[in-house]
């Protein structure tokens, strides 16, 4: 159920603080007071649009929080399900508007608009000023058949679901087998063309980078040829060479030894050189000589590398590219021998699921009807307790062409309000204050099937009076026993059956307007009836007739 209601800054409404309880909660007030305003708190938080205009004038934000309390473990699997902690039993809702932006929460945590609306949907459902206009649209009425059919509708549903887009997607796969024979025998042509062509070039792992690094030493084989000669002649030479001149370092230092036999260490160091150059020469001279230039290498190379380069040009810009487009070039290949085979089969597929969806639309067909045959009477009793006396009420079933994802059902709800008239669809003989009623009427047949724990109905007395109102709040009397109710209403006959009654009144405080909400007391209760019943001046007749109304109220919930 609904506990509590918090609304801050919004429109009229500085800040109020609403403990609804079990049974029929009715709200009442003057026209303009605010009543139209909890209801769009109340829809702006359960995930419609919001609405920056809302915002009170002067405040820099308005916020309506809501908490329910519940113990169904399907909407504690569907919080769990969305990522949302849970805390015990209450479930708080949230919604923050600013000028520029919203902000949504559940427990705490902030949510998406679309996972608000999922959770909300399955604990309040409201009937604004205009809803009853959706049962005009004949597609509402199949969802009305639905949900009073339960869970063996449901679940069908739910299989009918899951091989319809089975179906779909066979038969997408089954379209793509599009080819005829010549057009087969060129793509098989082609894709053998591409997996010979990359086969015989018989890739190995990184061989490209290893003959561009050769490719780039042989291009400059020459320059780096005429440079180590060079630096083997500056060693070489016997004029001015390396080894010439540390030979003569050496016998200068030999004839300098003669006097100073302290100088042997530089002459050690001295050898070392003479040593190590004589290495270095030698070492350049066979380099040299093993590394002259190959031409016909390079021409290898060169070929080579323009056999991959070709390769990757057309089926990708590196070898393990190409060697997967080899892959799925085989792959195509197979698929393509056993093309007429794998048609077929995907033909025989999408045949049984279409047996298979056929046999559930059918089997849908026939519990919607059967749960139709149940749900006539009870909304043409129903309909007779709001007042409708001599009511013909008929579900009309129509068979669709195709088969969707609901089956191939289509709906109509038929109604005759007068002897003699025929049966007609809603929209082309219900006026606005019986399409209410009617709506009241099926909510009121499918009230043990329907799971939602609260209602909440925004004038459900248009267009309606005296006795006909009267059988109103007697109609939602027996709804407040399965269902919690929120009712905003303006006959003293509806506001009468009320288990708990609030009254929104307006105010001027400090110069500014405000809305504010109260729980009535029995007298105060008395007093509000009293004046609905004889307007500004409340009369001690006025008073009488209220309280009568309360009595026979208390009466009929007994």
């Amino acid at each position: 159920m609904l506990k509590n209601v918090y609304i801050k800054n919004l429109a009229l409404i500085e800040e109020a603080d609403i403990d609804y309880t079990d049974g029929l909660n009715i709200m009442t007030g003057e026209t303009g007071s605010g009543k139209s305003i909890i209801i769009s708190a109340l829809n702006t938080a359960l995930g419609e649009k919001a609405n920056k205009s809302m915002i009170r004038s002067g405040a820099d934000y308005g916020l309506v929080e809501l908490v329910f309390v519940t113990k169904d473990l399907r909407i504690f699997d569907t919080l769990t399900e969305k990522g949302i902690s849970l805390d015990g039993d209450q479930i708080t809702v949230s919604r923050k508007i600013t000028a520029d932006s919203s902000t949504t929460r559940i427990n705490g945590e902030s949510v998406t608009l679309a996972n608000l609306k999922t959770i909300t949907n399955l604990l309040v459902d409201v009937h604004g000023q205009h809803d009853h206009q959706s049962l005009l649209d004949p597609s509402r009425h199949l969802d009305i058949v639905d949900a009073f059919a339960g869970d063996q509708v449901r679940h069908v549903k739910a299989e009918l679901k899951s091989y319809h887009e089975q179906y779909r997607d066979l038969r997408k796969e089954y379209l793509e087998f599009h080819l005829d024979e010549d057009s087969l025998a060129r793509e098989i042509d082609l894709l053998k063309y591409e997996q010979k062509e990359i086969r015989e070039a018989a890739l190995e792992a990184d061989e490209d980078v290893r003959l561009e690094a050769e490719y780039k030493k042989l291009s400059n084989a020459e320059t780096i040829l005429v440079s180590l000669h060079k630096a083997y002649q500056s060693f070489s030479d016997e004029e001015e060479g390396t080894l010439k001149k540390v030979a003569d370092a050496l016998r200068y230092m030999d004839d300098a030894l003669i006097y100073e036999p302290e100088l042997k260490e530089y002459r050690n160091v001295l050898l070392d050189i003479d040593s190590l150059s004589k290495d270095l020469t030698h070492e350049l001279s066979h380099y040299i000589d093993r590394n002259q230039f190959d031409g016909q290498r390079l021409k290898e190379i060169e070929n080579r590398l323009d056999v991959i380069n070709k390769l990757k040009s057309k089926y990708g810009n590196s070898l393990d590219a190409i060697a997967r487009h080899e892959e799925d070039v085989s792959a195509k290949l197979d698929e393509y021998e056993h093309y007429y085979e794998r048609k077929a089969e995907k033909e025989v597929q999408m045949k049984e699921c279409a047996v298979a969806l056929n046999k559930l639309a059918y089997q849908l067909s026939e519990l919607r009807k059967e749960a139709a045959s149940r749900l006539e009477p009870l909304i043409r009793e129903h309909l007779q307790d709001l007042n409708f006396l001599n009511v013909e009420f008929v579900i009309s079933f129509i068979k669709g062409e195709k088969i969707t994802v609901n089956g191939f059902d289509r709906a109509e709800f038929l109604i005759s309000v007068n002897p003699g008239e025929p049966l007609l669809p809603l929209a082309k003989t219900a006026s606005g204050g019986e399409l209410s009623r009617i709506m009241l009427a099926i909510k009121s047949a499918i009230a043990e099937n329907d799971n939602i724990p609260t209602l909440i109905f925004d004038e459900i007395d248009t267009g309606i009076s005296g006795k006909t109102a009267g059988k109103v709040g007697e109609k939602l009397i027996f709804l407040s026993k399965k269902h919690q109710i929120i009712c905003i209403t303006h006959l003293p006959q509806i506001a009468a059956m009320a288990d708990t009654h609030f009254r929104i009144r307006k105010e001027v405080e400090d110069g500014s307007t405000i809305s504010g909400i109260e729980k009535l007391t029995r007298e105060e209760q008395v007093e509000e009836l009293a004046k609905l019943v004889g307007g500004v001046s409340v009369s001690d007749a006025a008073r009488t007739n209220a309280r009568e109304l309360i009595d026979y109220a208390s009466r009929l919930k007994k």
